[in-house]
Formats: C-alpha cells, sequence, structure tokens
C-alpha cells in the first residue's frame, strides 16, 4: 500500500487551495500517519478552497466535501491541528468527516466543536471508535459548541444567525466511545441546543439527526 506522506499532503494542499483541483470531492486516507503540521496545513487548504468559493450552494459545488484522514496515532493534537485549520471558514465546506478510531479525547472533540458548530455544510460525522472521549468529551463538545456559537453570534451580522449546533448535521456517530447515560443526556444540547429545543432549533434542523451510540 502507497504511503500518503508529508509531501503527497503539501502537493495536495497546493492544488487545492489554488483552484487547480475541480474534480476531486473525497480524501480517503484513514491510517496513514501524518505529523500535525501536516494537517494543518491541509486543513488551512480546505478553508482557502471554501473561501474562494463564491457559490452557497453546496450541492453544485467541484470541490472536497468528504474526508477521512490521519491514523489511529492522531490524537488530539491531530485534531485540534486539523481544526485550527479550518477555523477560520467554520469547517469550510466538509460535508462528511470521518475521525472514526483516531484516539481522540476530551480535547480533540472540543476542537471539533469550536470549528464545526457552526457549519452549514456538515452533514455526517464520525467519530466511532474513541474510547478517550466518555462522558468528559461530550460534555466539552457540547460547551464548546456553545461557546462557539455565542462568538459567532456576537460577530454575526447576516440574515442567517446560527442557534443550534451543528445545524446541517444529519448523522452523528458515537458508538465505541465510551459514553454513559450523562453523556447522553449532554447530546442534547448539541442535537437540540443550548437550553433544549425551541422553534428556531427546529426550523434549523428540520431533517432530524441519527444518533448512533
Amino acid at each position: 500500500m502507497k504511503t500518503f506522506g508529508t509531501e503527497d499532503v503539501e502537493r495536495l494542499s497546493k492544488a487545492i487551495a489554488s483552484g487547480v483541483n475541480t474534480n476531486l470531492q473525497s480524501i480517503s486516507a484513514s491510517g496513514h500517519d501524518l505529523p500535525s503540521e501536516s494537517l494543518k496545513t491541509f486543513g488551512l487548504a480546505l478553508s482557502t478552497q471554501a473561501n474562494n468559493n463564491n457559490d452557497t450552494d453546496t450541492s453544485s459545488f467541484s470541490g472536497i466535501t468528504s474526508v477521512a484522514i490521519g491514523s489511529k496515532d492522531m490524537g488530539d493534537e491531530g485534531v485540534i491541528a486539523f481544526c485550527e485549520g479550518l477555523e477560520g471558514s467554520n469547517g469550510g465546506l466538509v460535508q462528511c468527516l470521518d475521525f472514526g478510531w483516531k484516539n481522540i479525547g476530551k480535547d480533540g472533540v472540543q476542537a471539533i466543536g469550536t470549528t464545526f458548530s457552526s457549519s452549514k455544510s456538515l452533514t455526517h460525522l464520525d467519530l466511532s471508535r474513541n474510547n478517550s472521549i466518555g462522558c468528559e468529551g461530550i460534555i466539552g463538545l457540547s460547551s464548546s459548541s456553545s461557546t462557539a456559537l455565542t462568538k459567532k453570534k456576537a460577530e454575526n451580522d447576516g440574515p442567517w444567525v446560527v442557534v443550534c449546533p451543528f445545524p446541517s448535521l444529519e448523522k452523528l456517530i458515537l458508538s465505541d466511545c465510551n459514553i454513559n447515560f450523562s453523556g447522553v443526556q449532554s447530546l442534547a444540547d448539541i442535537i437540540l441546543g443550548p437550553g433544549g429545543e425551541n422553534k428556531n432549533n427546529s426550523d434549523q434542523r428540520s431533517k432530524g439527526m441519527f444518533l448512533g451510540i
């Protein structure tokens, strides 16, 4: 099997950021060890791609919308680096993000909450087989999502303000993440929004969500 390494990430990131890529829509590189610097570079390229895209209809967008990257040793450090690259674009135009079996813990999922909670693109998030997440991680995900939303509301002067974390999310996979009942309770703030369900939250999540735990 060919190794997807640092040099490959550099070349791919340059192509993505420059707008040269018009056909590639999915990156499937799970199982390949990548340093945090490379993961951040890739995240920044995806962010640049999103910021350069003037079409708000992601269904007609030509570019990377599905990402599975990193090995089981990726850990919080790698996830945080990737998310830092994408934070400036609220997760870019990534629709499907697979971080299954990446040794993610509380700090990693908090970074995901900070970066992607306001994303209008993300529909599928797989965090399965990350035993270190636990209830503490889910509480951290809920808290970071809420904090990020509050900050975005204060900054947003446009007509579409996110009131529900992950407003477009249709599938959240958290199987084998060591979550008990208290963790499930914390998920309510992610599914329904801070403070429970209200009309605005329901309007933004009109399609509902599949939750796998």
